[in-house]
C-alpha cells in the first residue's frame, strides 16, 4: 500500500462527519488543493526554457498575423466579426442585484458603488462598451482576449485592453498559469502576474492555453476567396478578354514581339472592350474559351457562404437577401438562431470571466452580477399586438401595459380583465359569469318536470321517479334504448353539451 493511499484511508472522514450538515457558506479551495495531475496539450516538456517558449510564441504570432491580414483583406470576415461584437454589446452592460430569500433584492454596498464607478470609467481612453467590444472582436478573430487590471489598495480601479497578438501565457506542463508576457517588438516587453490579466478564450479541440477562433477555422475558404477576388480584379483590369490562340504564321521574332505589345495596348483594358483583333500576313486568331466572370462570381458567393457559416452569422444579418433560399427561414427566425447559437454563448463567456475576476475576486461581491442588457429588435406592430392579446386574456393589466410604454397608471388599471368580441369581464367575477352563462343557455330545458330548480354548481344528475331500472333495458335486450327512441338527455349530459357549445361560441 502506497503512502498516499495510507494517508487517504487514515484521514478519511468518519460516517458521523459525512452525515453532518454542511455549513451555509463554504470557503473556496486554495490553489494548492486544486492542483491538477494531468498535462496540458501543446506545452513543451521544459516550459521554462526560453528558447522553446520563444519558438512557440513566434509560430503563434505568425498565425495571428495571418488572421489580422484576413480581417483587413476579406470583408466577410470583418463584417461577421464586427456584427457579433456590436450585437453582444448593443444593450450595454449593467449591474443586477440577486434576489434574496424574502423576495426582495440585495441592497447596494460601498463595494458595489465602487464597482459602478469602474463601469462608468474603466480608463481615460475607452468606455466599458468599447472595451468589451474589443474583447468580442479579439475572441472572434484570434480566439483569445486579454484585459489588464490595474489595482489600487487591493481593488480594481481601471481596465485596459491588451493586444492578443503580442501576449504569451506562462504556465507549467500541467497548465497552471503563473503569469503573462507581452512582447511587442523584442524590445518593449511587459510581465504580468496571473491576477493582473483577465484571459478570455474560446473553446479549442484537445484543450490548451489558447482558444481557436472562427476566423482560424475558415482560413482555407478565406484564402480561396482572396484568390477569387484577385482573379476578378485582374479580369476587369484587363477588360475581361477571352483567351485566344493566335497563329502568326512565319513572322519573325521581332514582329511577334511587336504584335504582343500592340495587342496589350489596343485590346486589353476596360477601354478596349469590343475592339476587334486585327492580324496581317495570314495570321489566324481563335477563341479557346469564353469569359469566366459568371463562374468567378459564383465561386465568390460559395466562399462567402462558407466564411459566414463558420462565424454562425445568417445571411440576412449581413444584408444578403436571397429570394427562394430554401432552409434560410424568415428574418425573425434567422435573428433568433443568431442570438441563441452565436451571441448568447459569446456574451456568457465574457460575463463569466468578468463576474469572477471583478466582482468575486476584485471586490468580494456575491449578491450582484453583471449582465448585458437585451434589446427588443422585433417590429413595433408585433410587440403591440402581443401586448393586446395578453391584455385581452388577462395576462397583462392595463397599468402594466401603460408602464411599459411610459404612461402613468389609471384607476382600476390593476385589475385583470377578460375581453371578447361581445363582452368584457373582470377575472375576479369569472366564476359568477360562468354560472350565468350556464343558466341562460340551459333555460327551461335544464329543469326536470316536477323538480325544484337546479343549482348550476350541482353536477349530479337528478333522481328519477320511475322506480328501479328495467332489467330488459340493456345492450341487445328487448327494451334496449338504442333500438327505440333516443332517451332524454340526463342533467350531466345536457350540462356538458351546452357548456361546450357556449365555450365554442365565445
Amino acid at each position: 500500500m502506497g503512502a498516499l493511499t495510507w494517508l487517504r484511508d487514515t484521514f478519511r472522514r468518519t460516517p458521523t462527519q459525512e452525515t453532518a450538515p454542511l455549513k451555509e457558506t463554504l470557503e473556496a479551495p486554495t490553489p494548492t488543493q486544486v492542483r491538477r495531475v494531468g498535462y496540458e496539450y501543446g506545452l513543451p516538456l521544459n516550459v521554462q526554457n526560453s528558447s522553446s517558449l520563444t519558438s512557440a510564441t513566434s509560430e503563434r504570432q505568425q498565425v495571428l498575423s495571418q488572421l489580422h491580414q484576413a480581417y483587413m483583406s476579406c470583408n466577410w470576415v470583418s463584417a461577421s466579426v464586427d456584427l457579433i461584437a456590436r450585437t453582444v454589446t448593443a444593450g450595454g452592460i449593467q449591474i443586477v442585484a440577486e434576489a434574496t430569500q424574502g423576495g426582495g433584492t440585495a441592497e447596494d454596498t460601498p463595494e458595489v458603488a465602487r464597482l459602478r464607478r469602474l463601469m462608468r470609467f474603466c480608463n481615460p481612453r475607452e468606455d466599458m462598451v468599447q472595451l468589451l467590444r474589443n474583447v468580442a472582436t479579439d475572441l472572434m478573430l484570434f480566439g483569445d482576449a486579454y484585459l489588464e487590471v490595474v489595482y489600487l489598495l487591493g481593488e480594481p480601479v481601471a481596465l485596459y485592453t491588451l493586444d492578443a497578438t503580442t501576449m504569451t501565457v506562462i504556465a507549467d506542463q500541467h497548465g497552471e498559469v503563473s503569469g503573462y508576457i507581452q512582447d511587442v517588438d523584442g524590445v518593449r516587453t511587459a510581465k504580468f502576474d496571473a491576477d493582473q490579466v483577465i484571459h478570455i478564450s474560446l473553446d479549442a479541440p484537445r484543450g490548451g492555453l489558447y482558444g481557436v477562433s472562427p476566423a482560424q477555422k475558415c482560413l482555407l475558404p478565406v484564402t480561396a476567396w482572396l484568390f477569387t477576388m484577385a482573379t476578378l480584379k485582374e479580369c476587369f483590369r484587363r477588360g475581361d478578354p477571352p483567351r485566344l490562340h493566335v497563329d502568326l504564321g512565319h513572322l519573325q521574332d521581332a514582329d511577334v514581339q511587336r504584335w504582343r505589345e500592340q495587342y496589350t495596348v489596343y485590346n486589353l483594358g476596360p477601354k478596349a472592350v469590343g475592339t476587334p483583333v486585327l492580324t496581317t500576313g495570314g495570321a489566324a486568331v481563335g477563341v479557346l474559351d469564353q469569359r469566366k466572370v459568371t463562374d468567378y462570381l459564383d465561386a465568390d458567393r460559395q466562399m462567402r457562404d462558407q466564411i459566414i457559416s463558420a462565424f454562425g452569422v445568417p445571411p440576412a444579418k449581413l444584408g444578403i437577401i436571397e429570394t427562394g433560399n430554401l432552409g434560410g427561414g424568415t428574418g425573425e427566425a434567422q435573428d433568433k438562431s443568431f442570438r441563441v447559437n452565436t451571441i448568447i454563448p459569446v456574451a456568457n463567456l465574457i460575463l463569466e470571466k468578468l463576474n469572477f475576476h471583478l466582482l468575486q475576486q476584485g471586490f468580494g461581491i456575491e449578491d450582484f452580477h453583471l449582465e448585458f442588457a437585451e434589446i427588443d429588435f422585433r417590429d413595433s406592430k408585433v410587440v403591440e399586438e402581443i401586448r393586446e392579446m395578453r391584455l385581452r386574456a388577462g395576462a397583462y393589466t392595463l397599468n402594466r401595459w401603460r408602464a411599459e410604454i411610459g404612461e402613468p397608471p389609471v384607476d382600476g388599471g390593476d385589475d385583470p380583465i377578460f375581453m371578447e368580441r361581445t363582452f368584457i369581464a373582470d377575472w375576479g367575477n369569472m366564476q359568477d359569469l360562468a354560472k350565468s352563462f350556464i343558466v341562460k343557455n340551459l333555460g327551461a330545458a335544464a329543469q326536470q318536470p316536477g323538480s325544484a330548480p337546479q343549482d348550476p354548481n350541482d353536477l349530479a344528475p337528478p333522481a328519477s321517479g320511475d322506480g328501479p331500472s328495467d332489467p330488459e333495458d340493456g345492450p341487445g335486450l328487448a327494451r334496449d334504448a338504442a333500438q327505440g327512441e333516443p332517451p332524454e338527455e340526463m342533467w350531466d349530459d345536457l350540462y356538458r353539451r351546452i357548456l361546450n357549445e357556449t365555450l365554442a361560441g365565445v
